[in-house]
């Protein structure tokens, strides 16, 4: 299959994953809020924020093997593939006992003695937290399984397992409305259940179809280790600054605040989270292309595939951003019934980091593909990191809660910055021209939005206005993208598929 119309098919898998997980997510967000109750709710997004500390190592590790495999792939090395899975496999499971440590001891210190919770429930809180540690555990196993998917192009069979792992989540935590006994403590036991299903159903799978490249076969080379291992170390250190930038800020806002707000920083995450999500369904697709071409020497496809991934996810966002930013009270409101306090201000510069997020697509993986990561990872991960003692003075002189995504988006805009000059240090990349072909573009269709939040004033808040502001801010985006985002030959191509696309339907 043409390598585009791949990247194409998989795009659309994969949104008709996110549709549907979408969906089920929004209902399971009310059910659980609804079930929990505000505290406890605020109780399990703090908790599971120590804890995901630790599950960084699943996009870390998740990263290294479908680099390193799909690497193997671009050279036509199958034996080579075999290799990295089972190197892969034993990095996991010396991984598993390192969190078991870390969480019997530094996570026991932390639930007991710093958390901020309501008095009587830190042993709730810590058995949410083993729970939610044996999640993790349960997931680890799978990651070597899901990094072969991705690298092999696998999308369908990832598709169907999220969108498996999210109607069983519904399913069981319905259970929520007719337990009458510790829901916190049951909603923690239903999750680990969940992940452990999803992670096997990625083993069964690739154990299944992929038996000689998954078959045990203890590797000695210990070069290989050493190089996965400090490739997969530098990205653990990015995906930790990441991470940590976000989960730090809800323990701030713990320790400053209360676990209600904690709710609507967790809510507001969830948002932001959907919108990655968004994202990176397209970056998803284009990830194995762009790391297959690099390595087979083909760099001008790969210069194509960074100039445009960058640019279209950022349209994607742009046109799924902009409506919820305009109307977040509105949809707050339908979605969870009763708004907490700041989840309206959280939401909205929550939207704004992920269209802010999404200008790194495309230049991230191709940096990541060349495996020269060392000072991409420290320069970026530390300025990130910033943003903790910073928000810390703030709130000490008595800021507001939302002064920390303040923070944060200044740190953004100067890691784009960053990123770009480290893009032509490493890489030799052409910069000018990604400026010229993306970044202006972008530019042009952002400044052109700024008409859309005045519709606002017009119309009282309701229904009538929502739909209004949604048709009308989508309609008028993907006009701007039309005119001003895209180059004439990139009309054409369009003009072309849609002439394509009526004709078929008239026949």
């Amino acid at each position: 299959m043409n390598s585009n119309k791949l990247i194409l098919k998989n795009s659309i898998i994969l949104y008709v994953r996110l549709i549907v997980t979408s969906i089920v997510g929004l209902l399971v967000s009310r059910f659980v809020l609804q079930n929990l109750g505000v505290s406890d709710f605020g109780l399990y997004s703090v908790v599971g924020g120590v804890v995901s500390l630790m599950v960084f190592l699943n996009t870390v590790m998740i990263s290294t093997t479908y680099r390193f495999i799909a690497f193997e792939m671009g050279r036509g090395n199958d034996i080579g593939i075999n290799k990295v899975f089972n190197i892969s496999l034993v990095t996991h499971i010396s991984i598993v006992f390192l969190i078991i440590l870390m969480a019997e001891s530094i996570g026991r210190w932390y639930v007991f003695n710093k958390l901020n919770v309501e008095v009587g429930r830190v042993d709730d809180a810590f058995f949410v937290f083993r729970m939610s540690i044996l999640a993790t555990i349960f997931n680890i196993f799978s990651i070597p399984y899901q990094g072969l998917l991705t690298a092999k192009e696998k999308f369908s069979v990832i598709a169907f397992v999220e969108i498996t792992k999210s109607i069983l989540i519904l399913a069981l935590v319905s259970m929520l409305f007719i337990y009458n006994g510790d829901k916190l403590r049951l909603y923690a036991i239903l999750m680990a259940f969940v992940i452990f299903i999803y992670s096997l159903l990625f083993i069964i799978y690739c154990r299944r179809n992929y038996h000689e490249q998954v078959r045990w076969l203890f590797q000695k080379d210990k070069n290989k280790y050493i190089e996965m291992l400090k490739y997969s170390g530098w990205i653990m250190f990015g995906a930790a600054s990441s991470v940590g930038q976000v989960q730090g800020s809800a323990l701030l806002i713990n320790s400053f605040f209360n676990t209600a707000l904690n709710t609507s920083f967790g809510i507001a995450n969830q948002v932001n989270l959907f919108l990655k999500m968004f994202a990176g369904n397209l970056g998803q697709a284009v990830v194995p292309q762009i790391t297959k071409s690099y390595s087979g020497g083909n760099h001008k496809r790969t210069e194509e595939l960074v100039f445009y991934t960058g640019k279209y996810v950022f349209f994607l966002v742009l046109i799924s951003g902009i409506p919820i930013f305009l109307e977040a009270e509105y949809l707050l409101q339908l979605w969870l019934g009763v708004v907490p306090e700041y989840a309206v201000t959280f939401t909205q510069l929550m939207i704004i980091k992920a269209i802010l997020d999404s200008l790194r697509s495309g230049i991230t993986q191709v940096i990541h593909a060349t495996g020269k990561i060392k000072w991409f990872q420290i320069i970026l991960s530390s300025t990130m990191l910033l943003s903790l003692p910073i928000a810390y003075i703030f709130f000490k002189f008595g800021y507001e809660p939302y002064i920390i995504l303040v923070i944060i988006l200044c740190i953004g805009v100067f890691n784009t910055i960053l990123r770009l000059i480290m893009l032509k240090i490493i890489v030799n990349f052409n910069v000018l021209k990604l400026l010229k072909v993306s970044y202006l573009k972008i530019l042009y269709v952002s400044l052109s939005t700024f008409p859309l939040f005045y519709i606002n004033d017009f119309i009282d808040p309701g229904f009538a206005r929502f739909t209004c502001s949604v048709f009308l801010s989508v309609l008028y985006i993907l006009v701007s993208i039309y005119l001003l985002g895209i180059e004439k030959r990139e009309r054409e191509i369009l003009k072309y598929r849609l002439s394509l696309l009526f004709k078929s339907q008239n026949k």
